[in-house]
């Protein structure tokens, strides 16, 4: 990408047909529609964005690799955290470029105030949360406008939040006017009631990530948790984007076995171990047994197996499945989120019930009772360590828990770490391409942030 604000501008002329009123006649593209549907961009934008965030790279080959949900069983090098430049470039061009600029075409274009509106600045703060937490400073305030500046500055982890927060509110308190999202809405079929409790609930998540950091933010998050009816209140809440067929239109993990071919990544041993260890009943979920007819994790950053069917192989819901959903947040990570906030066991035990029943098994008394003594021993560890559990098949999701909390405490430096001795990973590298378009910018957050070989820095602001 040559500049990301030039290719920002040209997406968006593509996308929402033609460009601003400011410019002159010469920079209009005469190839493009000049009134693509609101609601086409919309779909484009949720499509592209979940795609790329729940994709096999960013998803399976880094943040849930890095977070031990998956490990490597051929072309290991990510698991040894030998990374790929041009994949965590892809990324984020890709998510500034594509979702990112389709969802500031809508802001720009939609009635003020209208679903539309508020469906567009919910799914801008929810990838932007994603791009932070991966990132760290990013550039948010100047990134979407080539008007301010063609080389943004990176904005501070706690200042994107705090923007990120009010957006979320904002779309939250909008929800429930006139307009209809239309086809375009892949999460909740036009149901702007469950979007006003999608919107609360991302809000809650990021509230709740940096309640310790600033005080407003503890505040706000126990007036929202005080009314759980506006948050996600069950699994048939839970915000997910469906996919249509086992072809173009599949699920990206289905996709990488049935058309990619591929077979790279197995579950992990640590992931295997720990739910072995309380009989967790999502395991036969989670994965496949093995050769031998037992669930066999695969250690991270270690070998080749052989043969690959020696180690479990991601579980047939999640891999066979092409019409099997990318979960964006669930009703199980709003209860976590209630028990955290609150020092809830309740609401934890309601957290792993509410899991277990996405996933079609029950959270019988027996395990219930193994969980609640884990947490009564040691309530974050027991609390984060479910979380993370229930957030298989959302890597940056479990990738950013680990961090912020350092749990599940099984999580280590890996064997044959390209970099040993430095600990997991602590993020993501920054693009090559702002090396040559904004580098001033970049070097200046690279050094506040003590950036030491791409994915190694100071911890990020909200961890603990």
């Amino acid at each position: 990408m040559k500049n990301i604000k030039i290719w920002l501008l040209l997406l968006a002329v593509v996308f929402s047909g033609g460009c601003d009123k400011d410019f002159d006649e010469i920079n209009t593209n005469p190839n493009a529609p000049e009134n693509v549907p609101l609601t086409n961009v919309l779909l484009s934008s949720i499509s592209q964005g979940v795609r790329r965030t729940h994709g096999m790279s960013m998803n399976a080959t880094y943040a849930g690799l890095w977070a031990q949900h998956y490990a490597k069983i051929q072309y290991i090098d990510e698991d040894w955290y030998e990374y790929r430049p041009d994949a965590f470039t892809a990324h984020f061009d890709a998510l500034y470029a594509g979702p990112l600029a389709d969802l500031q075409s809508i802001i720009n274009k939609a009635d003020n105030p209208s679903n539309m509106l508020a469906a567009a600045l919910t799914m801008k703060a929810y990838y932007f949360s994603i791009i932070t937490d991966m990132w760290g400073e990013v550039p948010y305030s100047q990134a979407l406008d080539v008007a301010i500046s063609v080389t943004p500055v990176y904005d501070a982890q706690a200042d994107i939040y705090a923007g990120l927060v009010r957006d979320l509110k904002t779309a939250a308190d909008m929800f429930g006017q006139s307009d209809n999202l239309g086809s375009g809405d892949l999460i909740y079929g036009g149901d702007t009631d469950k979007w006003k409790k999608f919107a609360n609930s991302v809000r809650a998540r990021l509230l709740n990530r940096g309640k310790h950091k600033n005080a407003t933010f503890a505040t706000e998050l126990q007036t929202l948790l005080s009314n759980p009816a506006n948050l996600i209140a069950s699994n048939s809440e839970n915000a997910q984007m469906a996919y249509a067929d086992n072809a173009v239109n599949a699920n990206p993990i289905y996709s990488d076995k049935y058309i990619g071919g591929r077979n790279d990544h197995a579950v992990s041993k640590t992931l295997v171990d720990i739910m072995s260890a309380i009989n967790d009943p999502r395991l036969a979920v989670y994965a496949e047994k093995n050769d031998a007819g037992i669930y066999k994790g695969q250690p991270n950053g270690t070998t080749e197996p052989s043969p690959f069917t020696s180690v479990s192989q991601i579980g047939a819901a999640f891999r066979d499945d092409p019409l099997a959903p990318s979960v964006l947040m669930t009703y199980a990570e709003v209860k976590f989120i209630m028990a955290e906030a609150n020092n809830s066991k309740q609401d934890y035990l309601d957290a792993i019930a509410a899991s277990c029943a996405q996933h079609g098994v029950t959270a019988d008394a027996g395990f219930l009772g193994v969980s609640g003594a884990a947490y009564d021993a040691a309530p974050l560890r027991a609390l984060i360590t479910h979380k993370w559990l229930a957030l298989f098949g959302d890597g940056c999701e479990a990738f950013t828990e680990f961090r912020r909390t350092g749990f599940p405490s099984e999580i280590v430096e890996v064997p044959l770490s390209n970099y040993p001795g430095k600990g997991v990973p602590t993020r993501f590298a920054y693009p090559t391409s702002e090396t040559g378009n904004n580098k001033a910018n970049l070097e200046a957050a690279l050094g506040r942030q003590s950036v030491t070989d791409g994915i190694f820095s100071n911890p990020m602001w909200w961890t603990l």
